[in-house]
């Protein structure tokens, strides 16, 4: 009988104990925050995940830090944003593509 009572409980902590699916990265608020990056007005509000997502994005050979690839990667990052200008997108990783 103590044992049915404790299922429900039981059940709501095996609920909370299970890890959640980490938040999808969102490329067009990327754009839109690198873009307000870029034009100077640095990292506003709401911004530091975004901004986050892209510096994040870094490609290595045996530990060694691939500057290219990393440009390149960040690129498709940028480009995955349907709404996004291609012009707006290249010039943002004109600039920080190969910021580490």
């Amino acid at each position: 009988m103590k044992i049915v009572k404790m299922i429900p409980t039981v059940l709501m902590a095996a609920t909370f104990a299970v890890a959640l699916p980490a938040e999808a990265r969102d490329p067009c608020a990327t754009v839109l925050c690198m873009w307000g990056k870029l034009k100077g007005a640095g990292v506003v509000e709401n911004c530091d995940g975004p901004v986050a997502d892209y510096f994040d994005i870094v490609k290595k050979k045996k530990g060694k830090i691939k500057l290219s690839q990393t440009a390149n990667a960040r690129q498709s990052f940028l480009d995955s944003c349907p709404k996004a200008d291609p012009d707006a997108t290249k010039s943002i990783n004109d600039k920080f593509g190969r910021v580490i």
